[in-house]
């Protein structure tokens, strides 16, 4: 038996879930198989990947589960840095100014997996349990892929476009003939849930200590999760004891607690690594099965879920016949600059924690505080930890930790627009394709309409347009902030990023990469990059 549909997505995980409600969203024929035969529940005892920041919850809006995962999570405000005892600094994620999520989730992976899963089905998706990929043939031209279930039975499918999602050992990625070198990192981690008796501070708390690093992080219903190096263990060795952790805790905190009986305990050496290729002809790679991070920080499973967010609404657009083909040549390129750069922000707080040397330990400790009291570890790290400001454009030197530019240009992020509730009255973006911004800037009233005529006789008119030029108050002096003062036409992509930008009487240029994008218009070939510079 052969079977079609649009797109095959291989693992079940938050990845795929989010990318298979990314497109049934648009009304994409999607399948999604995992060789797991057990689909997830709330309240699983293994929570693995817990953190979820402010700019993956502006993304999941999208599909409509945001609201659902904040209800079922714990929510935390800061993170805090101690070292010898002390709080070095602190990095406040409430004090963001530009999303609706000020703040930081912690939630567990089973429980947002149910979560997906449920809005899956209401979409009208399933998975399909139980079903391994066993071969890919043809991936540059008339793609097959074979599926084994657990019954023995196989069959072969005929899907428009692959996708693998099935983790950091991805079938998928094998059978596609792609490399991927992972480097381990000198270092093994043990993790665990455990409850705690004793106060501990409401926040994400990392402790650097001459013995190493420990990191709690409270969770829902009076659990914690504990972390931190431990000594290299062999292959298969048992899991940590409890123990273990008690004292790596007593030892790298002080704090006055009692660790109790862990739900689940674990070790395992960090790697990192991104895949050779996020393509081969029509599949694709996302999440672990195209990069892996350090734990540090807590960022894999976000970028992974923003990889499925990007090529949801480029590969349903193409599907639906919104967008030519070519649009998704940019997934690649922009995925892997936001991979490359979370490994080295990872990496850099490993390197940050380790310290071996007691003169290194008092640079780290005298830099950190200098940089909590004059306001930088603020400005730089609450958003680069957010994720609010990275840019899919051109990155100036030392970008990992720039903050968010003003104004805004190609490539960042235009906040306001993600979750209405930030300032409300603002329009809201189409969640499935470009939405065209008239920002008047400092023009006044009186010009402004004659430089509105003039960008509207040359845009094209099968997009959203929107005049900002009756905004007032709080919403128009957020905008001014991040469109600066001078009059623009500005294209903003599904996902909020702006994609290209230009004068009133440039807005032709805005024009012909709207068309470039598209299929079947006067220009729409689709050869042109994905990005038009200001």
């Amino acid at each position: 038996m052969t079977e079609r549909t649009d797109v095959l997505i291989v693992g079940a995980g938050p990845v795929g879930l989010v990318l298979a409600c990314e497109l049934r969203h648009q009304g994409v024929a999607v399948r999604v198989v995992d060789r797991r035969r057990r689909a997830a529940a709330v309240g699983g005892t293994q929570s693995r990947a817990i953190l979820i920041w402010p700019r993956i919850l502006e993304q999941l809006r999208r599909i409509g589960v945001s609201h659902r995962m904040v209800e079922l999570g714990h929510l935390l405000p800061a993170v805090d840095y101690f070292s010898s005892g002390r709080l070095r600094g602190t990095v406040h994620i409430d004090r963001l100014p530009d999303t609706a999520y000020p703040f930081i989730l912690t939630l567990a992976q089973n429980d947002t997996e149910a979560v997906l899963l449920d809005r899956l089905r209401e979409l009208g998706g399933e998975v399909e349990g139980g079903v391994e990929l066993t071969a890919v043939h043809d991936p540059e031209g008339d793609l097959a892929a074979e599926l084994r279930h657990d019954d023995g039975t196989t069959e072969t499918v005929r899907p428009g476009w692959l996708v693998g999602a099935d983790g950091a050992g991805s079938t998928t990625r094998g059978l596609l003939d792609i490399t991927f070198a992972a480097d381990p990192i000198d270092i093994t981690y043990g993790i665990g849930d455990f409850p705690i008796d004793g106060p501990v501070p409401n926040t994400v708390q990392y402790y650097y200590s001459r013995t190493g690093i420990g990191v709690i992080v409270p969770l829902k219903n009076g659990m914690f999760r504990i972390a931190g190096n431990i000594p290299h263990r062999a292959e298969g060795e048992q899991r940590p004891p409890a123990e273990m952790y008690r004292t790596m805790i007593s030892q790298r905190t002080g704090l006055d607690i009692r660790l109790g009986d862990p739900l689940w305990t674990n070790s395992f050496r960090p790697r990192c690594g991104v895949v050779q290729q996020y393509r081969r002809g029509r599949c694709f790679l996302a999440g672990d099965a195209a990069h892996v991070v350090s734990p540090a920080g807590g960022q894999g499973m976000n970028i992974g879920l923003q990889d499925a967010v990007e090529l949801g609404w480029k590969l349903g657009g193409v599907v639906a016949g919104r967008f030519g083909e070519s649009i998704l040549d940019s997934y690649e390129p922009e995925r892997r600059s936001a991979a490359r750069r979370v490994a080295d922000t990872s990496a850099a707080q490993i390197r940050f924690g380790a310290a071996p040397s007691r003169w290194k330990a008092l640079q780290r400790d005298t830099v950190f505080a200098a940089a909590d009291r004059l306001g930088v570890l603020q400005r730089r790290f609450a958003p680069l930890l957010a994720q609010t400001d990275f840019t899919y454009g051109d990155e100036p030197g030392g970008a990992l930790f720039r903050g968010v530019r003003v104004p805004a240009q190609v490539g960042d992020r235009l906040p306001v627009f993600a979750p209405p509730a930030v300032l409300p009255g603002l329009p809201a973006l189409d969640l499935h394709d470009f939405t065209v911004l008239l920002w008047p800037g400092d023009t006044g009233s009186r010009d402004w309409p004659a430089l509105r005529a003039q960008a509207h006789a040359a845009l094209a008119t099968e997009h959203t347009v929107h005049d900002l030029g009756s905004l007032f108050g709080r919403a128009a002096d957020n905008l001014r902030r991040l469109l600066g003062g001078a009059p623009a036409v500005v294209a903003v992509r599904p996902d909020g990023h702006i994609a290209a930008k230009a004068s009133p009487a440039g807005a032709g240029a805005v024009t012909d990469f709207l068309r470039s994008t598209r299929v079947g218009l006067p220009g729409g070939t689709g050869n042109k990059p994905p990005l038009l510079l200001s």
